[in-house]
């Protein structure tokens, strides 16, 4: 069984405690694409854990950083010490495939100064380095991890990383040099290339409304969200994948970029504080808004979405009234949706979700996309969550 976790709005839908739950049943969990520019919150015994590069399973599983990923090896290090400080045996079952791309100071000093360039174009990224590290890439350039085991060949390549930005930024090729061996000295012993075989799940980082081909380009991140990439950037040739998409109750963006059902005020604090909608990785707040439909079927669509999850549904517990979009006043355009205007209605709140009135809320939202809510989270922790025992459509 080979199944993958996506997010279907723009990222923070809670998809790490999906992946936590699901990881019971399956052995490894592989990480297929982002960096540390992601942060999955989870709990292991009521203590809190993001994770920015190593998969969200548990203790018993494998995990495995495939060749997708961009890894920082700072962060990489601190990561792996911090888990190792929770699960006893964790270092003996971890993988990071040799082929991973290495962000360094160059590519973050980079990210900070473009986007500080394109002024009122910027698009508010995290500033870890991740788009110029794909570029870096691109032109042939970049840093993997297997060049690091050749010290002549890395030292050569950041000497030429350094000196090809220097009219941009100004470093020492020395010090980043001597600093990346220093990582890779406590992160080799992991680096394997291998192969998962049994029952896999995939977690994808960011979400369906952030992907480079399909989401709200230029507000969009550098590395695919799609299921479809799972098996290309993990090394897998085929398989068929169960596609698990999550989604919160109502909806939230980080950075710049078009939210056509965005709220502001005393309202869009109160769904805020409730729902703690603060940046994992930068600790930004979170900007806030009602549920979009049509959009949440187009990530449906796109993604080819079995599983339907959603999180964060107790947040809205207590709200009087609850905001919906099941439609726009012109055609749904995901790139061009600073002109396209969203129709916001508002339907009746619950105290909890025993209530009439979430039954109604689910029933909306499974009319317009299509797919029934299989299971809905209610709270931080792993078992926060139950399956739904209705009736479809």
């Amino acid at each position: 069984m080979k199944s993958v976790v996506i997010g279907l709005q723009w990222g923070d839908e809670g998809k790490g405690k999906i992946v936590q739950h699901l990881s019971k049943m399956h052995e490894w969990v592989v990480r297929f694409s982002g960096g540390p520019n992601a942060g999955h919150t989870i709990y292991y015994d009521e203590k809190k854990f993001v994770h920015h590069l190593i998969p969200s399973g548990s203790g018993k599983n494998k995990l495995f950083i495939a060749r997708g990923t961009l890894v920082d090896l700072e962060v990489l290090r601190a990561e792996i010490d911090s888990m190792a400080s929770i699960f006893e045996n964790i270092t003996q079952n971890i993988y990071i495939s040799p082929w991973c791309r290495v962000i360094t100071p160059v590519e973050k000093e980079l990210d900070a100064k473009y986007e500080e360039m394109k002024g009122s174009m910027a698009v508010g990224t995290t500033k870890k380095g991740i788009g110029p590290t794909v570029a870096n890439d691109a032109h042939r350039i970049g840093i993997r991890i297997f060049d690091l085991f050749d010290e002549k060949r890395a030292k050569e390549k950041v000497e030429m990383l350094v000196s090809l930005y220097k009219s941009v930024i100004d470093l020492n090729a020395n010090e980043i040099f001597e600093g990346l061996m220093k990582n890779f000295e406590s992160v080799k012993k992991f680096v394997r290339e291998v192969t998962p075989t049994g029952n896999v799940l995939f977690e994808s980082t960011q979400a369906i409304m952030l992907d480079p081909m399909y989401g709200t380009y230029p507000y969009v991140t550098s590395t695919p969200c799609l299921p479809q990439a799972a098996l290309y950037y993990s090394g897998f040739e085929k398989g068929k994948l169960e596609t698990y998409g999550v989604f919160k109750a109502y909806a939230t963006r980080v950075g710049s970029g078009p939210f056509p059902t965005e709220i502001f005020g005393e309202e869009a604090e109160k769904l805020r504080k409730a729902g703690n909608e603060f940046g994992s990785t930068t600790g930004r707040p979170r900007r806030c808004g009602w549920i979009d439909l049509p959009l949440l079927k187009y990530a449906c669509d796109i993604a080819d979405v079995d599983h339907l999850i959603m999180t964060k549904a107790d947040v809205l517990n207590g709200f009087e009234k609850i905001g919906i979009c099941e439609k726009y006043e012109n055609d749904l355009v995901p790139y061009d949706l600073e002109n396209s205007k969203a129709k916001v209605r508002y339907v009746d709140g619950w105290k909890d979700l025993s209530d009439k009135a979430f039954e109604e809320f689910i029933d909306i939202i499974e009319k317009n996309v299509g797919r029934k809510i299989e299971y809905v989270s209610f709270g931080p922790a792993e078992e926060d969550i139950q399956r739904m025992n209705r009736k479809g459509f």
